[in-house]
């Protein structure tokens, strides 16, 4: 079969060529994944297999890793895929069967084995299946929302209970923190909660926002968004941003025992670029030409810096960077520095636990795991020597931030 489609892509072009090689990565992809599955299917047969799955690292940890290192992929993506690969083989054999000829493609077989995931019955499961893989070839034009429609049509029939209802939207609540990947120094946070306890948080944001007074610089929504991260400190107030010591709401709130860690060189600290971090965008100066003269690119340029920039960003351990600006206007002012010492030629440790300062060495220099994909942040990471102690010495070039993954 995997032949044949490659013979009908050879000499040919057009439309016809592009659908020929989309049918064959389709039937490569499945192929990839009951590798994949096969792999976890040998781990869980071997001895001593049934001990592993009570470990920190199970068998499925372990196949994952394997998996995401032969793919240079993240953990992450290696799991997702490996979960998609054990529920094809287990409940959508089917399904399956058509993946493998090319029909339809991972992001439809993937949306497939998460609708179908809260379907009990055995023999509903094989209904499922069984009228899914009779349809699916038909769908690869429907969009996203319109295929996941067709698929719980389907769940509906066989296992009414199963589709995503009140309990699962339950299940699917979260928070993740993004960082902005535009080294702007900011991160997104989206997330799902209970009604009762986002109408909460609502209200107590609202509230720290309003309790400076009224001289503080800052729009409403830049206090609600400061007052998510004086809660995220463990602070239970909003500091004022007016500047006058006799305000009395100037004060921050409890401190908090939570720490960040943020890589900066000295003069980044205190850079002294004008900036306008509070209050409302400033309005674009006047430009020097009409409108109408002015080229495309001109007219949508952004408004020109201040100056060029003399200073490096800093490195959120764990996050994004953060511009020498933003550093030195809301960081460095209350943050406790400690300064990071290169080891340069000095010798060795004469021990196997590293010193504190050259662990923080270690750490800021790798960042995250080095485990190729992983992004665990370094101070979660233990610090391991590449060539055992105590053949291996104590030293910078020996030694490599681990997670408890990895290590």
């Amino acid at each position: 079969m995997f032949d044949s489609l490659v013979a009908a892509a050879d000499g040919t072009c057009g439309a016809g060529a592009v659908g020929a090689w989309a049918r064959v990565e389709n039937a490569a992809c499945a192929r990839r994944l009951a590798s994949t599955a096969d792999v976890l299917a040998a781990r869980r047969a071997a001895d001593g297999s049934a001990e592993r799955e009570q470990w920190c690292l199970d068998n499925w940890d372990a196949v994952a890793a394997e998996v995401a290192a032969a793919q240079n992929v993240s953990l992450g993506v290696a799991s997702h895929q490996l979960m998609v690969a054990m529920a094809l083989r287990e409940r959508l054999p089917r399904v399956a069967e058509v993946f493998a000829t090319g029909q339809i493609s991972y992001r439809l077989v993937a949306a497939i084995v998460a609708r179908t995931r809260l379907v009990q019955d055995r023999e509903a499961h094989a209904q499922v299946d069984a009228a899914l893989a009779a349809e699916v070839a038909g769908w690869g034009a429907l969009s996203v929302a319109k295929a996941e429609k067709a698929i719980d049509g389907w769940v509906d029939r066989f296992d009414p209970a199963a589709l995503r209802r009140t309990e699962s939207s339950s299940r699917d609540r979260h928070l993740d923190v993004v960082a902005d990947d535009h080294g702007s120094g900011l991160s997104c946070i989206e997330g799902k909660l209970y009604a009762h306890e986002a109408a909460a948080l609502n209200q107590r944001v609202t509230e720290m926002a309003r309790a400076v007074c009224d001289n503080d610089p800052r729009t409403i929504d830049q206090r609600r968004a400061d007052a998510m991260g004086a809660l995220g400190r463990g602070a239970d107030r909003l500091a004022c941003a007016c500047g006058d010591p006799e305000c009395s709401a100037a004060e921050n709130g409890a401190p908090s025992a939570t720490v960040v860690h943020v890589i900066a060189e000295e003069r980044s600290l205190s850079d002294d670029t004008p900036v306008q971090l509070d209050g409302e965008t400033p309005p674009r100066p006047v430009p020097d030409k009409p409108l109408r003269d002015m080229t495309i690119a001109e007219a949508l340029a952004p408004t020109p810096p201040n100056g060029p920039a003399i200073t490096n960003p800093a490195v959120v351990i764990g996050g994004g960077i953060m511009p020498a600006p933003l550093l030195a206007a809301k960081v460095a002012t209350t943050a406790t520095i400690r300064p990071l010492i290169h080891p340069g030629d000095a010798p060795p440790e004469p021990r196997y636990v590293p010193s504190r300062k050259l662990a923080d060495f270690v750490r800021c220099r790798d960042l995250t795991c080095r485990f190729p994909g992983c992004d665990e942040p370094a101070y979660h990471c233990d610090i391991d020597h590449t060539i055992p102690y105590p053949v291996g010495p104590t030293c910078a070039s020996n030694m490599a931030c681990l997670c408890r993954k990895h290590t």
